[in-house]
């Protein structure tokens, strides 16, 4: 598990205690307004992805966990997916991936770029990248303009301090909790580092089986 930050947060876990009474229970809440969300209905659980396009083990999650989340869970609507940034200074390539990804959001396209991008985890760098937009049917000019302008690096930036809040300090990190009623915030409940899809299931059951 890729495990350095460097200077940019601070080192530490959450811990919250058992799942049972994790709906009772009160987390740190993160605002995820701006990220990009994939979701059917309106589901209460939501399952935070914190992730590094360049980080193998995040490549590996992605293709090999996530999609079966999707098919039993945020599909049927009983959790909704989102995405945090988090590019480690030791992969050169994740910070435009991370900025070619958010332009691809602008364009109602993200996860077709995310999943892209994960597909191509040794082609990242800023040349191939246009190609990966065209993959995805995006406006590659208007693509290429958001790219070359850093315009996302700001949000980027944000999602930084917002897992920097969390003391999170790897990826591939994979929180749950709540949406809290009437906001754009999240309430963390659990946090799991780089767990099996068996183990990750095991957990969204216990919190949709608890509330």
């Amino acid at each position: 598990m890729t495990r350095s930050l460097r200077g940019w947060i601070a080192v530490g876990l959450l811990g919250f205690g058992g799942l049972a009474a994790a709906w009772g229970m009160k987390g740190p809440k993160i605002n995820v307004a701006d990220d990009p969300s994939y979701k059917e209905g309106s589901p209460n659980l939501v399952l935070v992805e914190v992730s590094d396009f360049q980080c193998p083990y995040c490549g590996q999650a992605a293709r090999e966990v996530l999609p079966k989340v999707v098919e039993k869970y945020v599909r049927p609507g009983q959790v909704e997916l989102v995405f945090l940034d988090l590019p480690l200074q030791m992969h050169p390539d994740a910070l435009k991936a991370a900025e070619a990804a958010a332009c691809a959001h602008d364009q109602g396209k993200f996860w077709e770029m995310h999943n892209l991008l994960f597909a191509n985890q040794r082609a990242l760098g800023v040349d191939l990248l246009p190609g990966y937009a065209e993959k995805a049917g995006l406006d590659v000019a208007a693509f290429q303009k958001c790219l070359t302008g850093g315009k996302k690096q700001g949000g980027i930036r944000e999602d930084v301090r917002t897992v920097g809040f969390l003391d999170i300090h790897s990826t591939p990190t994979l929180l749950l909790g709540r949406r809290v009623a009437g906001g754009d915030k999240v309430e963390v409940l659990e946090t799991l580092h780089g767990p099996t899809y068996e183990e990750l299931a095991a957990k969204v059951d216990e919190l949709l089986a608890a509330k």
